[in-house]
């Protein structure tokens, strides 16, 4: 998977899509790019604090994996935004965040088509 190219292309799904960034799974981020559209609600610190708590996240439920299956995506909808985690590959994922009246399964289904 070229990951600037999916980022991007997750990017231009609408105007709704406000940030894709594609992180391994420590947290360390590969890539990462935002719409001109929106302003970053977050500092850029408490952006990498976010990020990584949803790291630590994803591999908690990697280890209930054996008996629960392995876990698709993750969306927390918050007042201003939704945030959707998901596996970008074998070694990455996905942090996406996109406005709340956004239909998150668009960029569900689009990010499951790089793998």
């Amino acid at each position: 998977m070229q990951v600037q190219k999916a980022a991007l292309r997750l990017l231009k799904l609408s105007p709704s899509v406000r940030v894709v960034t594609v992180c391994d799974r420590n947290g360390k981020v590969v890539y990462s790019a935002h719409s001109r559209r929106v302003r970053n609600l977050l500092s850029k610190k408490e952006s990498m604090s976010s990020l990584r708590l949803a790291t630590q996240a994803w591999k908690v439920r990697k280890s209930f994996a054996r008996k629960l299956g392995q876990c698709k995506y993750v969306v927390a909808e918050y007042g201003r935004v939704k945030r959707i985690t998901m596996p970008a590959g074998k070694n990455h994922l996905f942090y996406i965040t996109t406005s709340t009246a956004y239909d998150h399964n668009k960029v569900i289904r689009t990010a499951r088509s790089f793998r």
